[in-house]
Formats: C-alpha cells, sequence, structure tokens
C-alpha cells in the first residue's frame, strides 16, 4: 500500500467515475427514458472524485501514522513558540 500515492487515488477515482456514472445514466435513459444531461454527469463525476479524493487522503495520512517519530521533547530541537528566542 506504500505504493499508492495520492495521485493514483484520484486518478483511479476520476476514472471509475467517469464510467459508472455514464453506464448508470445510458441504463436508465434506456429503461426509464429519463436523460440526464450531461452537465449533472459532470457534476456527479467531480464529486465523486472530490468524495473519494478526502476519503482516500485520510487513508493514506492514517496509514501513515505508524511512521511518525515523537520529538525528543527538548525545547532546542523544534520550532514552535514554546521555543527560547536567542539573546
Amino acid at each position: 500500500m506504500s505504493a499508492f500515492t495520492m495521485q493514483k487515488a484520484v486518478w483511479t477515482s476520476f476514472g471509475i467515475a467517469l464510467v459508472l456514472v455514464n453506464v448508470i445514466a445510458e441504463v436508465g435513459e434506456y429503461y426509464t427514458g429519463i436523460h440526464v444531461h450531461m452537465f449533472l454527469r459532470i457534476a456527479l463525476i467531480v464529486g465523486v472524485t472530490m468524495g473519494t479524493s478526502v476519503l482516500a487522503g485520510a487513508t493514506i495520512l492514517v496509514s501513515k501514522m505508524d511512521e511518525e517519530v515523537p520529538l525528543s521533547g527538548h525545547v532546542k530541537d523544534t520550532l514552535s513558540a514554546d521555543r527560547k528566542k536567542a539573546d
């Protein structure tokens, strides 16, 4: 899973959404006669892609938590506001 990057996740979800939304719209039009306009299809594809990219990003971040190393606890090693300024 380490080779699964955010770029691959977005492109994969975009491809799957592109195919599935169009197939579902065409099958729905064939059986019901209701036409789904292309603007709505594009909005659905972008929405599905954004939603899955957020979920994939969260999954990647959670999987990387084991690789995180805690700070040593010394103030000299941090760059935050609690570091004393050199006089």
